[in-house]
């Protein structure tokens, strides 16, 4: 038993990356990729749904401290919460959306790209309940927020 115990905690040892016993799990110290431009604002929607139907509408887009609230608003009346965080290129959103059938809650993740005052982003979202397949959405800059 001790000879098993033993080969374990060497191939454990010899399996673990260089240097990873002083790796620091401080969340405070994780470098993030710098943000450029605030991305607050009315943006255009347009995107399939579980259906493969397109649907389109108006999002907005505000900043709160280090996240952002967004609020989708698409055809047929329906009305999306987000929280998102930005970390440099990416935009990564989770909403929730009351539904008669109950809560149907999802991610929504983003590449910006385009100038830093009208960014366009494009991305992929999932939802729960849902049919596990990823959708596609853009969301177009349309204009700033009123101040």
């Amino acid at each position: 038993m001790f000879r098993s115990l033993s080969l374990l905690v060497f191939c454990l040892a010899m399996a673990a990356p260089e240097g990873s016993e002083k790796k620091n799990n401080d969340p405070k110290k994780l470098e993030a990729t710098p943000e450029v431009g605030d991305l607050s604002g009315f943006y255009t929607v347009r995107g399939f749904d579980q259906d493969k139907k397109v649907y389109s509408g108006v999002a907005t887009v505000k900043k709160a401290n280090e996240v952002y609230l967004v609020f989708w608003h698409t055809g047929g009346g329906a009305a999306t919460t987000g929280i998102g965080i930005r970390q440099g290129d990416q935009f990564s959103v989770g909403w929730a959306l009351p539904t008669e059938k109950g809560v149907v809650r999802g991610v929504n993740v983003y590449r910006i790209a385009g100038k830093t005052e009208a960014p366009k982003m494009t991305g992929r979202w999932a939802a729960v309940p849902g049919n596990g397949v990823m959708n596609n959405e853009t969301l177009t800059f349309l204009k700033n927020l009123e101040s």
